[in-house]
């Protein structure tokens, strides 16, 4: 049994707050929030809840396992994933700030997290901006009233910008090879099914809509320039 203070659930307006303990190793935190979330699955058997963390900085590769550990576990159901309480990497922070700002500030400021691989014969839809976390394979199609967020490799179809109300969307993903890309009324559809776009990079790469056509560049100051006009 894990020690009570070390991870703390607390309900909130909008969700659940996960308070972790700032000074405890790692490996015991992560084992009392899996055994917290075990003691609890009756209570959030079937619910659909928002969830952020708070309390302690975590790495990428910590935040990398949270996630893992949430998207395997059949006991809640995450409808919104706040950001974890850290400091954002140097390399690419003003980009990832903008990107995170877009969400914030978009029409109604809604946003579905999807965790795992979004599958051949997998559509993941929602009204907001979605962010997958995972890969979306050939055959798999993500649409979105907003921008879409591919936190992996974008191999599959997804079109954004179908709402009218949100400003300047976007896709952006880790892996640019879609099947086809559609933003707002313009669709970029790849010859034989095969990839439409193919950048080998390892920064995040971004779709944006520019005088009626689709650019896909990697995030730097002059594409968010490109955007911005």
């Amino acid at each position: 049994m894990c020690e009570e203070n070390l991870v703390i659930f607390k309900g909130t307006a909008d969700g659940i707050a996960v308070l972790l303990d700032n000074e405890a190793d790692f490996e015991e935190l992560i084992n009392c929030f899996k055994e917290k979330l075990e003691y609890s699955k009756n209570f959030f058997k079937g619910s659909r809840v928002s969830m952020r963390f708070k309390g302690r900085s975590l790495t990428k590769d910590q935040q990398d396992r949270m996630l893992a550990l949430l998207a395997n576990q059949n006991i809640i159901n995450i409808s919104f994933m706040h950001d974890f309480e850290h400091e954002l990497p140097k390399e690419n922070d003003n980009y990832l700030l903008w990107i995170k700002d877009q969400l914030d500030n978009d029409y109604a400021s809604l946003t579905h997290f999807h965790y795992g691989i979004v599958r051949s014969g997998h559509h993941v839809d929602y009204s907001g901006s979605v962010v997958v976390l995972g890969d979306v394979n050939p055959g798999g199609l993500v649409t979105a009233g907003g921008s879409v967020i591919i936190l992996g490799a974008l191999k599959g179809k997804v079109h954004a910008g179908l709402d009218a109300g949100y400003k300047q969307p976007f896709v952006a993903a880790n892996v640019m090879e879609p099947i086809q890309i559609g933003i707002r009324n313009i669709i970029a559809q790849s010859p034989n099914n095969e990839s439409a776009y193919s950048i080998s990079s390892n920064m995040l790469q971004i779709a944006y809509l520019h005088e009626d056509q689709i650019y896909v560049d990697q995030i730097d100051s002059k594409t968010l320039n490109h955007m911005l006009k």
